[in-house]
């Protein structure tokens, strides 16, 4: 089932999302974060958890924004402005309530409230999450085109950006 996150859910969700580091190593910084800041961004459009059993097992997150290349490379490859676009953030399942469409739930409900809210999902995603890259791909979002950005600590990171289906 999938529903709204509520304060209650921050705390597994923050569980999952350290699970999930463990596992894939996403998210692959915090910067000054903890999984609990991480998990509920303060400028959230709205937050979905997915359940089983009333057991959260995973969560995904619309924001109004995402690393500003992300944002300018979407809006030009869509001919949108930025405030027209919706991020798909956040998008965690527990490891073990994986391969049971969990995701894709949580991807197809997120779309639909960005368009609730007249807004185009978008996302983007380290290019080395190669498992998330695999189910963007089979869900059938769109490559919009790839940038780097750079980390506080000197390092860079590649994203791809997709669009929704």
């Amino acid at each position: 089932m999938i529903r709204s996150r509520t304060s209650d859910d921050l705390d597994s969700c923050a569980a999952i999302a350290a699970q999930v580091h463990d596992v894939d190593g996403y998210p692959s910084f915090l910067g000054d974060d903890t999984f609990l800041s991480f998990v509920g961004p303060r400028d959230a459009l709205g937050a979905w958890v997915a359940t089983s059993d009333d057991t959260v097992v995973g969560q995904v997150v619309l924001r109004p924004r995402s690393a500003p290349g992300s944002v300018t490379l979407a809006a030009r490859e869509l001919g949108m402005e930025p405030e027209q676009l919706g991020f798909v953030a956040r998008l965690l399942v527990a490891p073990t309530a994986r391969r049971r469409g969990v995701a894709r739930r949580l991807l197809a409900h997120v779309v639909d409230e960005a368009h609730d809210q007249h807004l185009h999902a978008v996302l983007d995603v380290v290019t080395r999450d190669v498992a998330a890259i695999a189910l963007y791909d089979a869900t059938g979002w769109r490559r919009l085109g790839g940038h780097s950005i750079a980390l506080r600590s000197g390092a860079s990171l590649e994203l791809l950006v997709f669009s929704e289906p």
